[in-house]
Protein backbone atom coordinates (compact mmCIF):
# COMPACT_ATOMS: atom_id res chain seq x y z
CA UNK A 1 0.00 0.00 0.00
CA UNK A 2 1.18 3.38 -0.39
CA UNK A 3 0.12 6.37 1.39
CA UNK A 4 -1.08 10.01 -0.45
CA UNK A 5 -1.50 12.86 1.83
CA UNK A 6 -3.42 16.04 0.72
CA UNK A 7 -4.02 14.52 -2.81
CA UNK A 8 -7.16 15.90 -4.79
CA UNK A 9 -9.73 13.04 -5.16
CA UNK A 10 -10.10 14.46 -8.82
CA UNK A 11 -6.55 13.95 -9.50
CA UNK A 12 -6.00 10.71 -8.16
CA UNK A 13 -9.17 9.40 -10.40
CA UNK A 14 -7.45 11.24 -13.44
CA UNK A 15 -4.54 9.90 -12.25
CA UNK A 16 -5.67 6.60 -12.15
CA UNK A 17 -7.16 6.40 -15.66
CA UNK A 18 -4.60 7.64 -17.50
CA UNK A 19 -2.16 5.44 -15.47
CA UNK A 20 -4.42 2.52 -16.68
CA UNK A 21 -4.21 3.55 -20.56
CA UNK A 22 -0.65 4.65 -20.26
CA UNK A 23 0.22 0.98 -18.75
CA UNK A 24 -1.98 -0.98 -21.35
CA UNK A 25 -0.14 0.60 -23.89
CA UNK A 26 3.50 0.22 -22.65
CA UNK A 27 2.61 -3.53 -21.54
CA UNK A 28 1.45 -3.86 -25.21
CA UNK A 29 4.92 -2.25 -26.42
CA UNK A 30 6.68 -4.36 -24.35
CA UNK A 31 5.32 -7.41 -25.74
CA UNK A 32 5.52 -6.07 -29.28
CA UNK A 33 9.19 -5.46 -28.79
CA UNK A 34 10.13 -8.97 -26.81
CA UNK A 35 8.43 -11.29 -29.43
CA UNK A 36 10.28 -8.70 -32.54
CA UNK A 37 13.40 -7.30 -30.74
CA UNK A 38 14.69 -6.52 -33.93
CA UNK A 39 11.43 -3.54 -34.49
CA UNK A 40 11.71 -3.13 -31.08
CA UNK A 41 15.31 -2.06 -31.43
CA UNK A 42 14.50 0.05 -34.44
CA UNK A 43 11.68 1.40 -33.49
CA UNK A 44 13.56 2.88 -30.03
CA UNK A 45 16.30 4.39 -32.26
CA UNK A 46 14.52 5.35 -34.73
CA UNK A 47 12.63 7.26 -31.53
CA UNK A 48 15.46 8.56 -30.38
CA UNK A 49 16.69 9.97 -33.43
CA UNK A 50 13.13 11.97 -33.73
CA UNK A 51 13.87 12.86 -30.02
CA UNK A 52 17.22 14.32 -30.88
CA UNK A 53 15.78 16.43 -33.82
CA UNK A 54 13.05 17.76 -31.96
CA UNK A 55 16.06 18.47 -29.10
CA UNK A 56 17.66 21.10 -31.44
CA UNK A 57 14.60 22.40 -33.14
CA UNK A 58 13.39 23.40 -29.46
CA UNK A 59 17.12 24.34 -28.70
CA UNK A 60 17.45 26.26 -31.69
CA UNK A 61 14.84 29.24 -30.39
CA UNK A 62 16.32 28.80 -27.00
CA UNK A 63 19.57 29.67 -28.69
CA UNK A 64 18.23 32.27 -31.07
CA UNK A 65 15.82 34.12 -28.13
CA UNK A 66 18.47 34.34 -25.71
CA UNK A 67 22.17 32.84 -26.84
CA UNK A 68 22.46 34.33 -30.64
CA UNK A 69 26.15 35.00 -30.42
CA UNK A 70 27.29 31.94 -28.26
CA UNK A 71 28.70 29.62 -31.07
CA UNK A 72 28.57 26.69 -27.92
CA UNK A 73 24.93 26.99 -27.84
CA UNK A 74 24.48 26.63 -31.62
CA UNK A 75 27.55 24.07 -31.75
CA UNK A 76 24.79 21.58 -29.18
CA UNK A 77 21.98 22.48 -31.84
CA UNK A 78 24.27 21.20 -34.54
CA UNK A 79 25.10 18.12 -32.74
CA UNK A 80 21.87 17.60 -31.52
CA UNK A 81 20.77 17.46 -35.27
CA UNK A 82 23.19 15.49 -36.97
CA UNK A 83 22.92 12.69 -34.35
CA UNK A 84 19.55 12.38 -35.12
CA UNK A 85 19.72 12.59 -38.56
CA UNK A 86 22.25 10.11 -38.64
CA UNK A 87 20.53 7.37 -36.64
CA UNK A 88 17.55 8.09 -38.62
CA UNK A 89 19.41 7.43 -41.53
CA UNK A 90 21.62 4.76 -39.94
CA UNK A 91 19.93 3.06 -37.20
CA UNK A 92 21.97 -0.34 -37.16
CA UNK A 93 25.62 2.04 -35.97
CA UNK A 94 22.66 3.54 -33.09
CA UNK A 95 21.68 0.03 -32.17
CA UNK A 96 24.65 -1.16 -31.69
CA UNK A 97 25.95 2.33 -29.94
CA UNK A 98 23.26 2.00 -27.50
CA UNK A 99 24.17 -1.88 -27.10
CA UNK A 100 27.72 -1.04 -26.04
CA UNK A 101 26.07 2.05 -23.51
CA UNK A 102 23.75 -0.81 -22.41
CA UNK A 103 26.80 -3.22 -21.95
CA UNK A 104 28.37 -0.15 -19.53
CA UNK A 105 25.17 0.75 -17.82
CA UNK A 106 24.91 -2.75 -16.34
CA UNK A 107 28.73 -3.11 -15.60
CA UNK A 108 28.48 -0.20 -13.51
CA UNK A 109 25.42 -1.46 -12.02
CA UNK A 110 27.39 -4.21 -11.00
CA UNK A 111 30.00 -2.67 -9.40
CA UNK A 112 27.36 -0.43 -7.24
CA UNK A 113 25.57 -3.12 -6.53
CA UNK A 114 28.77 -5.39 -5.24
CA UNK A 115 29.29 -2.15 -2.35
CA UNK A 116 25.93 -2.22 -1.60
CA UNK A 117 26.07 -6.32 -0.84
CA UNK A 118 29.52 -4.89 0.99
CA UNK A 119 27.90 -2.22 2.75
CA UNK A 120 24.71 -3.86 3.57
CA UNK A 121 26.43 -7.72 4.86
CA UNK A 122 25.72 -8.09 8.59
CA UNK A 123 21.89 -7.41 7.24
CA UNK A 124 19.64 -9.93 6.32
CA UNK A 125 19.02 -9.47 2.43
CA UNK A 126 22.66 -8.79 1.57
CA UNK A 127 22.78 -11.10 -0.74
CA UNK A 128 19.70 -10.01 -3.24
CA UNK A 129 22.36 -6.75 -3.85
CA UNK A 130 24.58 -9.43 -4.16
CA UNK A 131 22.43 -11.13 -6.55
CA UNK A 132 21.54 -8.11 -8.35
CA UNK A 133 24.87 -7.53 -8.91
CA UNK A 134 26.24 -10.78 -10.34
CA UNK A 135 23.10 -10.58 -12.63
CA UNK A 136 23.93 -6.98 -13.87
CA UNK A 137 27.71 -8.69 -14.65
CA UNK A 138 25.66 -11.50 -16.78
CA UNK A 139 23.72 -8.86 -18.83
CA UNK A 140 26.91 -7.01 -19.42
CA UNK A 141 28.74 -9.86 -20.85
CA UNK A 142 25.25 -11.00 -22.79
CA UNK A 143 25.67 -7.58 -24.21
CA UNK A 144 28.92 -7.57 -25.21
CA UNK A 145 29.04 -11.21 -26.65
CA UNK A 146 28.79 -10.70 -30.64
CA UNK A 147 28.33 -7.88 -30.27
CA UNK A 148 27.50 -5.63 -32.60
CA UNK A 149 25.67 -8.56 -34.59
CA UNK A 150 23.41 -9.53 -31.27
CA UNK A 151 22.71 -5.68 -30.92
CA UNK A 152 19.77 -5.82 -32.67
CA UNK A 153 18.17 -8.67 -30.54
CA UNK A 154 19.39 -7.68 -27.28
CA UNK A 155 18.64 -4.43 -27.13
CA UNK A 156 14.76 -4.82 -28.40
CA UNK A 157 14.22 -7.67 -25.50
CA UNK A 158 15.79 -5.46 -22.47
CA UNK A 159 13.69 -2.10 -23.81
CA UNK A 160 10.24 -4.21 -24.78
CA UNK A 161 11.40 -6.02 -20.64
CA UNK A 162 11.78 -2.77 -19.41
CA UNK A 163 8.37 -1.04 -20.84
CA UNK A 164 6.39 -4.52 -19.86
CA UNK A 165 7.40 -4.32 -16.28
CA UNK A 166 6.61 -0.21 -16.44
CA UNK A 167 3.23 -0.71 -18.10
CA UNK A 168 2.24 -3.33 -15.21
CA UNK A 169 3.57 -1.25 -12.69
CA UNK A 170 1.51 1.87 -13.96
CA UNK A 171 -1.36 -0.06 -14.24
CA UNK A 172 -1.41 -1.82 -10.67
CA UNK A 173 -0.66 2.27 -9.46
CA UNK A 174 -3.82 3.00 -11.34
CA UNK A 175 -6.06 -0.05 -10.44
CA UNK A 176 -4.65 0.44 -6.72
CA UNK A 177 -5.78 4.31 -6.74
CA UNK A 178 -9.53 3.94 -8.96
CA UNK A 179 -10.11 1.00 -5.85
CA UNK A 180 -8.78 3.52 -3.20
CA UNK A 181 -6.87 1.12 -1.88
CA UNK A 182 -3.75 3.65 -1.14
CA UNK A 183 -5.00 4.42 1.97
Amino acid sequence: MFILNNIDKEKLKEFSTLSIITGILMVLAGIFAIVNPLAGSLAFVLFIGVLFISSSIIQSYITFKAHQKSLGAWFKVFLLFITGILLLIWPASGIAAVAILFAAYFFMDAFASFGMALDLRPLKGWGLALLNGMLSVILGIVMIINWPFSSPFVVGIIVGVSFLMDGIVLIYLGWLSKKGLHN
